[in-house]
């Protein structure tokens, strides 16, 4: 959310300082003259005309259905394009040529002379909008999400905020700011040119997405004050707290909202209606603790499929190549998932349950009501106990199979924690040898915000660790060799966006290794098991 206000009101300043901009500024200043509050009224006209071409930009682009990335992409390369025409003035005038060609609708501000300052202030803004469109196309295609949702709403607010400003300066300061901008329109141009690309940097490494991370944790006392004002989420926050193996009423099940590309069924499924017992599981493919809660959420589904249960697994991305359909669906097949998934990209589900972790399940009775919440991994038997009480309450007489989950009173093995290798998340790494727990980088890296990348051969990630499973999440194309302790290597190829397992063995004694990835791989996170 703070990035896309960032762009937007970024987008916004950018547009009432685009060079084309010059041409309305008498008649703001015209328009705006004999009444203090009528120039307020005149510019709150056009930021309204501006930012609905935001929101119409965003309408148009969902229903074109395009690819999330593929979206992302395209408004990054046309970032870059005006923040080079606004330092090269022919380029400029080339991307500006197809939006100059666009009809000028006058015939609205002739009938809007005479009306109210905010009448006449739409007017100029539906005929002036055409000699900002690169930079309203670049900023609503770079920002946009595919859905009217909060998100776009906080777009456009900021990008009417943005708009405002430069405009009601020009409104207010008079002919004397008028003129002093036309003679400094080229130095104007070419920091805004200078901003533009560097705007598209940041979003072409996922700079935005590390600033959304932040959010929460800044803001998780406040949203936890305002959520208690929902209806129905005290019982949900209770039920957090409650005993995971007891029925509990939690209220009715939160709605699944703006869920896309559902797996392995035919239509969607609403837990409120369906009439059986419904576990909505939390997840993301490349999380471990997910894969690894995933095997007892499989083997549940599994086994009590034909009695009544239903599982709905929601799969909110955590990494950017998380949200692509043909890797989710890859990730089933390899998690041997049978039950209905969904993608939720715009994590709208994910906010109706004030969800917070991956792992998480929500489990529903045949009613639709809430009966327990579980965040993270453990309480299987707990859940199953849960699970087969729900079924029962809904066919009394039922004749349920064995339970296959036994209760977890054994110790578990220490192992070291999930390890994030962008700087937005990194709290493990070290300079010199790591001790137990932590890494260190050895050789030329590009440290990014969700990722770090090798520059060169020889760079490589010295790891100290615990566990008996080890798992690099990764993307790109390449190899990446694991050296262990006892000086035996092996060489994974890296071929898609995703996990890969380096290490498997049969104790969880420390053990201290080198990753190293060849140039064009990404590393994100270590993972253990």
């Amino acid at each position: 959310m703070v990035s896309l206000i960032l762009i937007g009101l970024i987008g916004g300043v950018l547009t009432s300082l685009s060079p084309c901009i010059i041409p309305v500024l008498p008649l703001v200043l015209a328009v705006s003259a004999g009444d203090k509050r009528r120039p307020y009224y005149v510019v709150a006209g056009m930021v309204v005309s501006f930012a609905a071409i935001t929101l119409s930009g965003s309408i148009v682009l969902n229903l074109l259905g395009l690819p999330q990335d593929t979206v992302r992409w395209v408004g990054i390369g046309l970032l870059v394009l005006v923040g080079l025409g606004m330092l090269i003035p022919v380029l400029g005038e080339w991307v500006q040529a197809p939006f100059d060609r666009l009809p000028r609708l006058h015939a609205l501000l002739t009938k809007a002379q005479g009306r109210g300052g905010f009448v006449v202030g739409l007017a100029l803004g539906a005929v002036y909008v055409p000699c900002a469109g690169p930079v309203l196309a670049a900023i609503t295609v770079a920002a946009a999400t595919g859905e009217i949702d909060t998100s776009i709403i906080a777009l456009t607010i900021a990008f009417a905020i943005g708009a405002a400003i430069p405009l009601s300066m020009f409104a207010l300061g008079g002919n004397r700011m008028s003129d002093w901008f036309r003679s400094h329109h080229t130095a104007f141009r070419r920091s805004a040119g200078a901003v533009v690309i560097a705007m598209a940097v940041l979003l072409a490494v996922d700079a935005p997405t590390a600033l959304q991370r932040l959010v929460p944790d800044w803001t998780s006392s406040a949203q936890q004050a305002l959520g208690n004002h929902i209806i129905g989420n005290q019982d949900l926050e209770s039920c957090r707290k409650g005993d995971p193996g007891t029925p509990h009423d939690c209220g009715p099940v939160p709605q699944l909202s703006r869920l896309e590309n559902w797996i392995n069924t035919d239509q969607a499924i609403d837990p409120a209606t369906s009439g059986k017992v419904t576990l909505v599981d939390f997840w993301a493919y490349a999380c471990i603790n997910c894969q690894r809660a995933n095997e007892h959420v499989v083997k549940l589904y599994d086994h009590y499929k034909d009695y009544g249960l239903d599982v709905i697994g929601v799969h909110a991305p955590e990494y950017a190549f998380e949200r692509d359909a043909d890797n989710v669906r890859k990730a089933i097949v390899a998690q041997h998932i049978k039950y209905p998934v969904a993608q939720d990209n715009s994590f709208a589900t994910w906010k109706n349950f004030h969800n917070r972790y991956w792992p998480a399940h929500y489990l529903a009775d045949h009613t639709g009501r809430l009966r327990q919440v579980h965040e993270g991994e453990g309480k299987y038997a707990e859940t199953e106990r849960v699970v087969r009480q729900l079924l029962q309450e809904r066919n009394p007489g039922i004749a349920l199979p064995n339970p296959i989950e036994q209760d977890e009173h054994a110790i578990t093995e220490p192992r070291s924690p999930e390890t994030y290798l962008g700087a937005s998340r990194s709290q493990y790494r070290v300079s010199g040898t790591p001790p137990l727990g932590y890494y260190a980088l050895q050789g030329e890296w590009d440290v990014n915000p969700m990722d770090i990348t090798p520059r060169s051969d020889g760079a490589a990630v010295e790891l100290h660790y615990q566990a008996r499973w080890v798992q690099l999440v990764a993307s790109g194309r390449g190899t990446v060799t694991v050296k262990r302790a006892d000086g035996t290597e092996q060489t994974f190829d890296i071929t898609g966006d995703g996990t890969v397992d380096i290490i498997r063995k049969d104790n969880g004694d420390p053990e201290l290794i080198t990753i190293a990835p060849s140039p064009g791989v990404h590393l994100y996170s270590i993972t253990f098991g």
